[in-house]
């Protein structure tokens, strides 16, 4: 094995760090801790720093940078996150669905748990649904389930909770909560998640055959209207780019319909149409 190269070590870091700040290693999964991650980086080009490949893994770093300039100093995160934030009028529905988030082992919210939880709540305490649907994630991430009782009992908010899951990903709640839709004969459904997510979410609910009422929550960590601080930027643009790429997949996968409403119309009273998706 080649030895490692300290000059090599400081870049591979740096651009572990410019990957983590603007969320790219999270284009697949937004989940985990990504110092490993960082650490990997470090060593990988700490070793190709006395290859050939010098020069390609500088100039790699150096887009990087570039990335991290351009998202936290223009405003190219605003512009990818265009149509992402999808918001429904309010309509009384069956139940309100609440989109998986991590959970403190604790048992503690995060802030967009917090942030989902609450505006679910709020749903069902103005009558919107009687029935909150807590979507969990797989262990060790605790139920949602505790936190949303206590906040019901606090604020003597009347309803019923039922849990679905647990789920890995979009696709497995909207699974998931299909099949209890059907089973409760339901006719309409809440669906609350994240602005950026709520898009993807609610098509692919749509896709399982609910009828979908979109309600995201408050977003935490930026704000949509205005990506006025750098930092700002960079939570949003990495969202974004998670999105879009979901986006993507999902819609190659057949597993959400972009295609307009008159469209799906069309497509379900002539299946002729259908090749078109």
């Amino acid at each position: 094995m080649k030895r490692l190269s300290a000059v090599g070590l400081v870049v591979g870091g740096l651009a572990g760090v410019v990957v983590e700040q603007l969320g790219l290693n999270g284009t697949i999964s937004v989940s985990g801790d990504t110092g490993p991650f960082v650490l990997l980086c470090a060593l990988g080009m700490g070793i190709l720093w006395r290859t050939p490949l010098r020069q390609l893994v500088g100039a790699l770093t150096a887009v990087l940078a570039l990335l991290w300039l351009v998202v936290c100093f223009t405003p190219f995160a605003a512009w990818l996150g265009k149509g992402l934030a999808r918001r429904d009028p309010l309509a009384p529905a069956d139940a309100v669905v609440v989109a998986a988030s991590s959970v403190q082992q604790s048992g503690n919210l995060t802030a967009e748990s917090m942030s989902r939880l609450l505006h679910g709540l709020e749903l069902v305490a103005e009558g919107d649904a009687p029935v909150l649907v807590l979507s969990d994630l797989y262990p060790p991430y605790p139920s949602y389930g505790s936190a949303a009782k206590s906040l019901m009992d606090h604020f003597r908010i009347r309803g019923r909770i039922e849990f679905v899951g647990p789920n890995q990903t979009t696709r497995d709640e909207a699974l998931s909560f299909a099949r209890l839709y059907r089973e409760r004969a339901w006719k309409r459904a809440i669906v609350v998640t994240s602005p950026y997510h709520s898009r993807r979410a609610c098509a692919a609910f749509e896709h399982e055959g609910v009828a979908v009422v979109c309600s995201p929550s408050v977003e935490t960590k930026f704000d949509v209207t205005d990506l006025a601080r750098s930092d700002e930027r960079r939570h949003a643009f990495a969202s974004a780019i998670h999105e879009r790429i979901g986006l993507w997949l999902y819609a190659s996968r057949g597993w959400i319909d972009e295609r307009p409403a008159a469209a799906r119309e069309r497509a379900a009273i002539d299946p002729r149409f259908a090749a078109a998706r």
